[in-house]
């Protein structure tokens, strides 16, 4: 039977319905949340013989038993004094560095993820079409990035926010964004459709994002439909999964009314339950393929 480590929370829905598609595949998944160590579980590390388990309800899970492991979401240890908390974060490590390459995806992946601009500069070395893109905190430098182009986006460097999408007449509020000298990302406003693409090892899974907002996600009216990609930005999907070191990802496209594909960002933990919903495409059933017959 094929052992899967599922890393994230047991109330999430994603997670409980990719563990329920594994059973139904016969494999046996096991979902753990740090958030709960260590309070709730145990860890025993013995780098002399190059052992890790977790303790789980009495039960030990030698890490060596899991055939893969996926990588929905890190929570980290909740405890009451921070010394603490990076204690328990230093004992859950040899989880995330023990078998990297078992992992969907691997920490490094993860981390490459939050370095957005290398990840810009890589795509393009690929061979992909990005935005022409500032990130800096130079007041300066933004307001003449900002002046340059009709419409500008405004996002967080790291993520974790919405785009905005700042004209000509907002340009006050976007000099508002930067005036505390931290560092933003500007990039020219792509017109076009959002695609998002799947790509779990050689398959690739295509929709069009329909929405009049800047950021989709925050559209409750988007709606997602199956399409096929050229040749060439499907060849260029899985190339830029494997170099950003990543086994399965979820990449997003601005397509313009041409037909170029333009690169925003590719996610290493995405969401697609309601891609997969809207779109009828199997990204459930290629994953559990893919982390039942994983070899590493």
């Amino acid at each position: 039977m094929t052992n899967i480590l599922c890393l994230g929370s047991e109330s999430d829905g994603q997670l409980q319905h990719l563990a329920s598609a594994l059973r139904d595949a016969g494999a046996c998944p096991l979902i753990v949340n740090t958030a709960h160590y260590p309070a709730s579980f145990s860890v025993v590390c013995e780098p002399n013989s190059d052992s890790f388990a977790l303790v789980i309800d009495n039960e030990v899970f030698e890490v060596d038993q899991f055939d893969s492991f996926f990588w929905q979401r890190y929570y980290p240890p909740i405890t009451q004094h921070p010394h603490d908390s990076k204690n328990a974060l230093s004992a859950l490590s040899p989880l995330f560095y023990y078998r990297p390459e078992r992992w969907f995806n691997s920490l490094s992946a993860v981390r490459f993820h939050q370095a957005k601009p290398v990840q810009l500069q890589e795509a393009q070395k690929l061979g992909a079409n990005i935005p022409a893109t500032l990130i800096s905190n130079d007041q300066r430098r933004l307001q003449h990035f900002s002046q340059r182009y009709d419409k500008v986006i405004i996002k967080p460097v790291f993520g974790g926010a919405h785009t905005q999408l700042v004209g000509q007449d907002d340009a006050q509020m976007a000099r508002d964004e930067w005036q505390h000298h931290q560092p933003v990302t500007l990039q020219k406003y792509i017109e076009g459709d959002e695609v998002r693409t799947f790509v779990i090892g050689q398959r690739v899974f295509a929709a069009a994002i329909y929405s009049d907002q800047p950021d989709y996600r925050v559209d409750s009216h988007t709606q997602a439909e199956a399409i096929s990609l050229p040749k060439d930005i499907e060849a260029l999907s899985v190339a830029i999964c494997l170099q950003f070191g990543m086994k399965w990802c979820a990449i997003d496209w601005r397509r313009e009314a041409d037909g170029k594909y333009v690169f925003l960002e590719a996610n290493p933990a995405p969401m697609f339950c309601k891609f997969e919903a809207e779109t009828g495409l199997p990204v459930t059933e290629a994953l559990v393929h893919a982390l039942t017959t994983a070899t590493g």
